[in-house]
């Protein structure tokens, strides 16, 4: 039977990779999908790394992979802005997209204050970053996740840094990552896919399957990264399936 789907839309972190080390199954089954014509993008709410660095990574387990499947926040947020200036809580990924867009990084009186996970992040960021908002910067963020699971554990996420800025500064931000889907709208037109042939695969209930939700898209839980059965609580997201594994996944995917 042919799949099920013609398009993956795949979460990094805690769905194919936790830190430097694949998820298990994780190369096989995307390698199987390749092969049978399943085209699988990567959609992340990470914006610290460029999608050359995501690309090298996928590659060092086996994984087919090319510069334009890779959707991260950094591009999404870069695209939102288009020009002007910004003043950049982040880390070298981002400003890295910023720049390439032409917007300019400055504290000297910017369009926008982007805020990301930033792990030199410090009092003085935050007291800059406020100020400008404060002063008419508009005040963006390139998701708000909690926290994330890497090899060793979990550390805390952008959602942690943005939390402290919107309460220094007493304003909300637009968030562009998930579980906003504007990440999943740009990786469609990408893929030149359709929200119906499309599954969405993550870990996170709250924001993989939460944009999911909101664009209109079958999705996943994989049970692999941060969310678990558990966690599937009445007013949460609602996944189209749950699967424990990339066995259970290809279940999903290759029906027999």
């Amino acid at each position: 039977m042919k799949p099920k789907y013609t398009t993956l839309l795949l979460d990094l972190d805690g769905t194919v990779y936790a830190g430097d080390a694949e998820v298990p199954g994780a190369a096989d089954f995307i390698r199987r999908c390749e092969a049978a014509g399943v085209r699988c993008l990567f959609v992340t709410n990470r914006s610290n790394r460029t999608r050359e660095v995501v690309v090298e990574q996928l590659r060092s387990y086996g994984i087919p992979c090319e510069v334009e499947r890779v959707v991260t926040t950094a591009i999404a947020t870069a695209r939102y802005l288009g020009s002007g200036s910004a003043y950049v809580v982040g880390e070298h990924g981002l400003e890295a997209a910023l720049r390439d867009q032409g917007i300019r990084i400055t504290a000297d009186g910017p369009d926008a204050v982007v805020v990301s996970i930033d792990r030199q992040f410090t009092y003085d960021k935050l007291k800059t970053a406020c100020r400008l908002i404060h002063a008419g910067a508009k005040f963006v963020a390139t998701n708000t996740d909690a926290f994330l699971k890497i090899e060793d554990g979990i550390v805390p996420g952008s959602g942690s840094i943005v939390a402290a800025v919107r309460t220094g500064s007493a304003r909300d931000p637009v968030v562009i990552g998930k579980p906003e889907p504007l990440l999943y709208d740009m990786a469609l037109a990408i893929g030149v896919a359709t929200p119906v042939e499309t599954l969405v695969v993550g870990d996170n209930l709250a924001t993989d399957i939460g944009a999911a939700v909101k664009a209109g898209m079958d999705s996943v839980l994989l049970l692999t990264g941060v969310s678990s059965r558990k966690d599937l609580v009445p007013g949460a997201p609602v996944p189209t399936y749950v699967a424990e594994n990339y066995a259970a996944l290809a279940a999903i995917v290759f029906p027999v």
